[in-house]
């Protein structure tokens, strides 16, 4: 589920400023599993994420399984270091 919220502050990943929702860097499917509730706190999984638009989220849950997305690219300059969505977000950027 995510939310969508009113900034005036950009897309974290493409910049642009459109409604964005909350991506979780870890995401909400492995909160449960025992190897990610040893290495973060509730409070962390449930806040440690970024303000991205829908086509940004989108694209990222295409390229990347839940396990990629929780295990690898947990954070927005590995997310950023990915060719796919270094692709992707370039792409996203002449939209608008």
């Amino acid at each position: 589920m995510s939310t969508t919220i009113e900034s005036s502050v950009g897309c974290a990943l493409c910049g642009r400023e459109k409604p964005l929702t909350f991506h979780h860097l870890i995401p909400r499917k492995l909160h449960g599993k025992p190897r990610f509730k040893k290495r973060h706190s509730k409070e962390e999984l449930r806040s440690r994420g970024i303000d991205i638009c829908r086509l940004c989220h989108d694209g990222l849950h295409a390229l990347l399984s839940e396990r990629e997305l929780g295990e690898t690219y947990h954070t927005l300059e590995l997310l950023r270091e990915h060719a796919g969505v270094a692709k992707h977000v370039a792409w996203v950027r002449k939209q608008k």
